[in-house]
């Protein structure tokens, strides 16, 4: 059977994955760490849980 080598496609996608994970592992490190930064994002994810409540409530009235 052959084996067939990783296409440049591959690569790129697998370069792209490799960043987008390494920069999530960072921010989390950092809201771990930092208790500002939990505070700004506790209240980014409030603000979106707001708009979400708010959004359901227009599309489905109680």
């Amino acid at each position: 059977m052959a084996v067939r080598r990783p296409t440049f496609r591959w690569n790129v996608i697998a370069a792209v994955a490799v960043t987008a994970g390494v920069l999530v592992l960072a921010v989390a490190l950092l809201v771990l760490l930092d208790p500002r930064t939990q505070d700004w994002w506790g209240d980014r994810f409030s603000e979106l849980g707001t708009f979400v409540r708010a959004l359901v409530d227009a599309v489905r009235p109680r």
